[in-house]
């Protein structure tokens, strides 16, 4: 985690002397172009947003830290037994059959974790295909590196769009919840994963012709994330 503090701490002073230039350059050229001047304000302006970017994401990386270590004074240690993470997923999605749930936890030396798995199966008679919801959450309580190498970037406010996709950070509305989005325009795929509490992962996969990722994020309003947040 030192690295990695570290590695923001970079990022923030480069961008920082990096503004810091940029506002010299508009100092020294007076007044010899407007339309020049114009673009290295908005240089300037975009360079401060990416400097509030990266200091959100220590942020979180920070309160992230905090909440492990108050886990670690009050004796939680470990992750939570599959079978109690499986009490998290949801019981049914509109339309679709749910299968019988799956999980596993592991136990080493200094690191723990869990995962559990359900998923829901829909049919089509017309088209004979079937469409799949996955709905997967990982419990990484004493496995803290990989919780943060995965969500590190998410207080960015992160997005990106071609024509095969869009990827993009989003405000889930609970607290110490964050959420991040991906869309495939062609294949009509969606996946939503959202990082709770400093600890959690969830993620949404849903396949077969979906219009966005409004459905798969809909499918959280019959989970406890804020009970989870809250561990």
């Amino acid at each position: 985690m030192k690295i990695m503090f570290n590695q923001l701490d970079c990022v923030i002073m480069t961008i920082r002397i990096f503004s810091a230039c940029v506002a010299f350059t508009l100092v020294m050229s007076g007044c010899g172009g407007c339309d020049k001047i114009n673009e290295i304000q908005q240089v300037a302006e975009n360079v401060q947003e990416l400097s509030k970017a990266a200091e959100n994401s220590q942020e979180a990386v920070n309160a992230a830290e905090q909440r492990r270590d108050e886990r670690r004074k009050r004796g939680d240690t470990l992750a939570m037994p599959y079978q109690e993470l499986q009490k998290y997923l949801p019981s049914s999605v509109d339309g679709y059959t749910a299968e019988d749930p799956s999980g596993s936890t592991m136990n080493i030396t200094g690191m723990s974790y869990s995962t559990a798995k359900r998923d829901f199966v829909r049919s089509s008679e017309a088209s004979g295909e079937t469409s799949r919801i996955s709905v997967e959450l990982f419990d990484y309580n004493s496995a803290f590196d990989i919780y943060s190498g995965l969500t590190i970037l998410w207080g960015a406010n992160f997005s990106m769009e071609d024509d095969e996709k869009y990827t993009k950070t989003f405000d889930s509305g609970i607290k110490d919840v964050t959420g991040f989005e991906e869309y495939y325009k062609k294949d009509k795929n969606a996946n939503v994963t959202y990082a709770i509490g400093g600890r959690f992962i969830l993620t949404i996969k849903a396949d077969g012709e979906q219009s966005g990722t409004d459905f798969a994020k809909g499918i959280v309003k019959s989970m406890n994330l804020s009970e989870l947040a809250s561990k």
